[in-house]
């Protein structure tokens, strides 16, 4: 069965878009055909991310309203395809657009749709079109809260499975209460965790080949969700403060 994942997060700038880019690389280099999905409509960054931002002709709402077949509009980068988001608002497109589009991406193994910050039209158009979603967040209380709503929110659309990944957590500073402990961002979400991202460590991207550079805590964090989303029994590790 074709795995469907909406990666969405209540607020913005929590890294959702470089996890989507980075989990989209690792599932390829573990043999999956990987489509990677932009849903941010008018503020698409997959693209530069990926630094293929000057070749992409045509995005996803060109398909979805018949100005382009799917091939056209799917961008190749090293081991996965892109498919952007148009640069700005469609008025005819619907919320089940995205939903319908996935009746023409059978070849792909996974498909991860990077939605936008907040619960509004992008949200619901990735959430809609996926069969799991990803819950991202940090360990600051604003934001905790705004992805226990963007959860529940997708649990009110009937997403069967919901699970967490908390983004730059640093255990030096949730041990001097700086920040949210691990089991507090658990029950403050009531979402299963997949995946703890450490602050310590930087991960490089090279857009040339799309290999995820500096084996640190940090890629090895997102070779581990890849793992799980896989099936593999993979022990929870908490990153040690540095």
């Amino acid at each position: 069965m074709q795995q469907r994942i909406a990666v969405v997060s209540g607020k913005g700038g929590v890294g959702k878009s470089t996890i989507s880019a980075c989990l989209a690389v690792e599932l390829a280099a573990r043999g999956k055909r990987v489509l990677l999905v932009d849903c941010d409509i008018g503020l698409r960054s997959l693209d530069m991310i990926l630094g293929v931002d000057e070749h992409v002709l045509f995005s996803w709402a060109d398909v979805a309203l018949g100005r382009c077949t799917i091939k056209q509009a799917v961008m190749p980068f090293g081991g996965i395809h892109l498919l952007s988001a148009p640069l700005a608002s469609e008025k005819a497109l619907e919320e089940n657009a995205l939903a319908q589009l996935m009746y023409s991406c059978g070849d792909y193994d996974v498909v991860i749709l990077d939605a936008p910050a907040g619960i509004g039209f992008g949200y619901r158009c990735a959430v809609a079109a996926a069969n799991k979603a990803f819950v991202v967040c940090t360990a600051d209380p604003v934001c905790v809260r705004s992805a226990a709503a963007a959860g529940a929110k997708a649990l009110r659309m009937d997403m069967r499975e919901v699970r967490l990944i908390i983004n730059r957590f640093d255990r030096k500073l949730a041990l001097q209460r700086r920040h949210l402990a691990i089991d507090e961002i658990i029950d403050q979400t009531e979402l299963q965790l997949i995946g703890v991202v450490p602050q310590q460590s930087q991960l490089f991207f090279q857009t040339n080949n799309a290999n995820l550079l500096d084996a640190n805590l940090l890629t090895q964090a997102i070779k581990q969700i890849a793992a799980r989303l896989a099936g593999e029994n993979i022990p929870l590790v908490i990153p040690n403060a540095q």
